[in-house]
């Protein structure tokens, strides 16, 4: 869609050929599936949520607590706006982070709702400090045309050069 609508027109990163930030989606399983090869770009990263949350754990127990705690979710004008849940949850003795910060910033055509609360110092920080572990533990797949990949959305954030 990039090339066919002006960006104001684009409500979520996944129908363009845009980088997308690291990230989880709806769901426990997803599968990715490469249409054609890039021209450029093209690299499909993914990156361990449980090595993000043991550093976490290890340097900044603080962020722990934050992202463990109820952030206010955008719906994008619906009603009510917004919903609460933390980013952080336990289940079946194992860690899950589900998370995309467009919730709470806004993508081009869905801007961040003005009917929510902002979100707090300590949790931008928090979104910054799991954007940039899922940098430093992410392993880049090169997609070519045809290729799928299915990936475990409860342990794993994926990102798009």
């Amino acid at each position: 869609l990039t090339s066919t609508l002006p960006k104001e027109a684009i409500g979520g990163p996944q129908v363009t050929t845009d980088k997308q930030v690291f990230h989880t989606d709806a769901g426990d399983i997803i599968a990715l599936f490469a249409l054609e090869t890039a021209a450029q770009g093209g690299i499909s990263r993914i990156s361990s949520t449980w090595n993000a949350y043991n550093e976490l754990a290890a340097t900044r127990p603080d962020l722990v607590k934050v992202l463990s705690e109820p952030w206010p979710f955008d719906k994008f004008g619906a009603n009510p706006p917004y919903f609460l849940r933390p980013l952080l949850f336990h289940h079946d003795s194992k860690v899950i982070i589900q998370y995309a910060r467009r919730y709470f910033t806004g993508f081009q055509a869905l801007p961040r709702s003005t009917d929510i609360p902002p979100i707090s110092e300590a949790q931008a920080e928090a979104l910054d400090a799991i954007h940039f572990l899922g940098e430093k533990y992410n392993l880049g797949l090169n997609f070519q045309k045809g290729d799928i990949q299915y990936i475990n959305n409860l342990a794993i954030f994926h990102a798009r050069d």
